[in-house]
């Protein structure tokens, strides 16, 4: 009623080639025993290996982000502090804007004025060569009958009539506007 048939039993053909079956059968399980074995202890290594470096990796994570934490929290008062001046830097734009805007009317009037007095100073140049024009022909007109006077001079000496002036001078002006 079993299914073993005693014909098929490779123990009653010959002992001997039992022997070398059962060698090689004992060869190939032991050697894969042994590298199973040989495996398994380096899976198990590798395993904790892994283990600790992953536990290394959250020690380092968990330090990291509590000093992520404490540094946001000055980052985002800094950030704050930079907000309000940033407003306080825009507001004195524009009043930098505005003091411009009027050191431009200012200047401007300024230009105006310097242009007049350089139109005054012109006049009062032209006015100075008047007044040298006259006091040359002044000097031409009156030297000459004085000139006569020196001889009776006792401290002046002997000079002679008086020689006049060389005549007007004329200055050269540019006139860049």
């Amino acid at each position: 009623m079993s299914s073993f048939n005693d014909r098929n039993d490779a123990r009653l053909e010959d002992p001997d080639e039992y022997d070398v079956r059962s060698r090689r059968l004992q060869l190939i399980v032991y050697s894969s025993l042994v590298a199973f074995v040989v495996l398994a202890v380096y899976g198990f290594w590798l395993i904790t290996s892994l283990t600790r470096d992953v536990n290394r990796l959250v020690i380092e994570m968990s330090a990291m982000t509590r000093t992520i934490d404490r540094e946001m929290v000055v980052m985002a008062t800094k950030m704050g502090d930079i907000d309000e001046r940033m407003l306080t830097i825009s507001d004195n734009m524009v009043m930098m804007n505005r003091n411009i805007g009027s050191m431009t009317r200012d200047l401007t009037s300024m230009n105006t004025n310097i242009r007049s007095m350089a139109n005054d100073t012109t006049t009062m140049a032209g006015s100075t060569l008047n007044m040298q024009r006259d006091m040359w022909s002044l000097n031409r007109n009156v030297s000459g009958p004085l000139g006569m006077m020196n001889m009776f001079n006792p401290l002046g000496g002997n000079q002679g009539p008086f020689p006049g002036s060389p005549g007007p001078y004329f200055p050269a002006h540019s006139n860049s506007r």
